[in-house]
């Protein structure tokens, strides 16, 4: 039996509007602040990178919530990684020995304006 010691839920939605005006010469400091190669590569390899590095962007930032919710605070952007697993489906890591004890499971969801994610961790007993 699956023993739950805290149980953390994050949101977030954002426009796709303000990623479409970032570039990266320019927001530079930006992009290194909050994703990491792998989500740069990525989101550039399609043919709408702004939909992407909003989906991202706001993934990172509901897991970042789900994790305050149970107490753990203080998380750079860079240490969550959003990718896709081999059927497509979004999956967030943590980059961080500290938080190995948790399970993160994700939803992304984007339109032509609008990015959304939700975002549940579990620390187990």
């Amino acid at each position: 039996m699956l023993r739950i010691k805290n149980l953390g839920v994050g949101t977030d939605i954002e426009s796709i509007d303000r990623f479409r005006a970032l570039d990266l010469e320019n927001d530079k400091a930006f992009f290194d602040k909050v994703f990491t190669k792998k989500e740069l590569d990525y989101s550039f390899s399609k043919k709408k990178p702004a939909h992407h590095l909003a989906a991202r962007y706001v993934g990172k930032e509901a897991v970042i919530k789900a994790l305050n919710s149970i107490g753990r605070e203080n998380l750079d952007f860079k240490k969550v990684e959003i990718s896709n697993n081999e059927s497509g489906a979004p999956v967030a890591k943590i980059n961080d020995a500290a938080y190995s004890n948790l399970k993160v499971y994700i939803s992304l969801s984007h339109c032509e304006d609008k990015a959304i994610a939700f975002a549940i961790v579990m620390e187990n007993e």
